[in-house]
């Protein structure tokens, strides 16, 4: 009878692995993420916020500078595990992207 509660006990630790596997990895918000990453490095400094949209797609949230030179940064969500997002500044006399921070 141990050994039949070993084998449980072992399928039981696999299902529960491989059920959260899927959760972290195969989501809808898991694959928009992984998405953003793949599309950040398409975005290049001097390009329009309407060039970043039509890549990127809207952002998960802005963020407004009254302080710098920054007008907005556009945030965009991380993958699991990523320290953190991807954020998008843009120059606020052009209305371009003057820096990218990716996740690291």
């Amino acid at each position: 009878m141990n050994t039949y509660r070993k084998i449980i006990f072992l399928i039981i630790i696999i299902l529960l692995i491989g059920i959260t596997y899927l959760f972290l990895y195969y989501t809808p918000s898991a694959r928009k993420a992984k998405q953003s990453v793949a599309n950040s490095l398409k975005i290049e400094v001097g390009m329009s916020k309407h060039e970043v949209i039509q890549i990127m797609g809207k952002p998960d949230n802005k963020r407004i500078s009254f302080f710098n030179s920054v007008d907005t940064m556009y945030c965009y969500q991380p993958p699991f595990a990523a320290s953190s997002g991807i954020y998008i500044q843009f120059d606020y006399r052009t209305n371009k992207v003057n820096r990218i921070i990716l996740n690291e």
